[in-house]
């Protein structure tokens, strides 16, 4: 069995193309429908990421933050659990407590509306992007183009 590098991430700016090094890449998948966060890692499994780290709630996701480490982070607003913690305290603990997790990793929110209190609030707290679901594989994509270059320049490579 032959072990294939990870597909890396293009965009075109300039005349150049740009590609994004996936390889080990730390992500965590906060959502607490079952079915949507597995539509999620699948999305990401075939952009060529590695597989991310899943948490149903905000509890689950701080104790996998605190194990991983992750480098980014999808987030549903509305998180529900025993902790009664929701996805907007859990990014304004990301934001404001740098125990949970590094400061400055990219959060991207998951909503079911843009117009929603918790996008407003989520924007007063610093999120990096926005995804409505259900997040189209082309549209995921997109915005963690966006978002990974401009975080991690040092994964970039051009060509002419």
């Amino acid at each position: 069995m032959s072990v294939t590098a990870p597909k890396k991430l293009t965009r075109i700016m300039d005349g150049l193309l740009a590609r994004f090094d996936y390889a080990g890449l730390r992500v965590l998948v906060v959502e607490p429908d079952e079915d949507s966060r597995a539509a999620l890692v699948r999305a990401l499994l075939a952009l060529g990421l590695p597989r991310p780290t899943e948490a149903a709630n905000a509890a689950e996701a701080v104790a996998q933050a605190a194990e991983l480490e992750p480098e980014m982070v999808l987030c549903d607003t509305l998180l529900e659990g025993p902790d009664g913690i929701d996805g907007l305290e859990l990014l304004f603990r990301i934001r404001s407590d740098s125990t949970t997790l590094p400061p400055g990793i990219p959060v991207v929110v998951l909503a079911g509306e843009t117009g929603s209190f918790g996008v407003i609030e989520a924007k007063r707290l610093g999120v990096d992007g926005f995804l409505v679901k259900p997040v189209p594989p082309k549209r995921l994509a997109a915005r963690l183009n966006a978002l990974l270059m401009r975080r991690f320049p040092e994964r970039v490579t051009w060509d002419a």
